[in-house]
């Protein structure tokens, strides 16, 4: 009777620990590790600086890998002088299905973005593991998520790839650096269709994650994000920077479009623009936690109304 008792029991926490798992998985998509492999193909490719032929690579990579998900792809090129000299730069630009026969002629909500360049250095190895080849990881992955699983929130949607990033030279200048995003910013700056709201993903898979939103958040973004990492048992990963933040939102917010940036705490990394920014810093569970937060957060901003 006893064994009876026990099988019984077992039984019970069997299906129960499989309902529960089911309500977990199905509420909180677990793409992390699927990231941090995303992330490896990526860096598999080499350095990838603006107009290096393992850019090129990653660009094709990318593209293959949204194409499959049901994605439509665009190219944005565009020429600047640089540093370097005068260089192409080519965004990417991605939205949803890729059946319609338009989908650049309708209006979008949201622009999730991160940029796919690594920083120029002729004097080291640089792959920008979690600068940003981790983000554009984790935006692959949401793409495939949300065409199978929310159709209707992948089709709010544009995905901006950005070229140039980094500047050529040392330090961002008002000329030199976020080649892409000034350039992709541009195009929506006069018009009255433009998207309602910016995520921009940069640094967000490094081990033990501290992601510092920049001190110019609005009000409002900044406690959405908060109460989408709260509802995601994430809080303690996110928190405020102390001083304003010189990346791709910049452009964005300029151009009207209100954009924040889940950015990590590089300044006190130890890894920023070093050979150190390699696999070896990228964590399953970071991307993980990362991509559940921008998630909910896309979720709440489609909402709104």
């Amino acid at each position: 009777m006893r064994a009876r008792w026990l099988l019984i029991g077992v039984s019970l926490l069997v299906v129960v620990g499989g309902v529960l798992g089911w309500w977990i998985h199905g509420r909180t998509p677990h793409l992390g590790q699927a990231a941090y492999d995303q992330t490896a193909a990526i860096l598999a490719k080499g350095p990838r600086p603006p107009g290096s032929e393992g850019l090129t690579a990653v660009r094709n990579h990318v593209k293959a890998e949204l194409g499959k998900a049901g994605w439509v792809t665009q190219g944005q090129s565009f020429e600047r002088s640089t540093p370097e000299g005068r260089l192409t730069f080519e965004n990417l630009r991605a939205r949803f299905p890729a059946g319609e026969v338009d989908p650049w002629g309708r209006h979008v909500r949201i622009i999730l973005c991160a940029h796919i360049d690594s920083k120029l250095f002729k004097d080291q190895h640089f792959l920008g593991a979690d600068d940003a080849a981790s983000a554009c990881a984790a935006i692959v992955e949401m793409a495939g998520f949300l065409a199978k699983r929310k159709p209707a929130q992948a089709q709010n949607l544009e995905l901006v790839f950005f070229d140039g990033e980094e500047s050529l030279g040392p330090d961002i200048t008002p000329t030199d650096g976020l080649y892409g995003s000034r350039h992709y910013a541009n195009q929506w700056r006069n018009r009255p269709d433009k998207p309602e709201f910016g995520i921009l993903l940069d640094m967000i898979g490094h081990e033990n994650l501290s992601i510092r939103l920049p001190f110019e958040t609005s009000a409002d973004l900044r406690d959405r994000v908060m109460a989408a990492a709260k509802a995601e048992d994430a809080q303690r990963h996110f928190d405020m920077a102390t001083v304003p933040i010189i990346d791709d939102h910049v452009p964005l917010n300029s151009a009207g479009i209100p954009t924040v940036n889940l950015i990590g705490d590089f300044g006190n990394s130890g890894w920023w623009h070093t050979p150190a920014d390699n696999q070896k810093i990228i964590s399953a569970k970071s991307l993980d936690i990362s991509i559940r937060v921008t998630l909910r957060l896309l979720a709440g901003l489609l909402e709104k109304r």
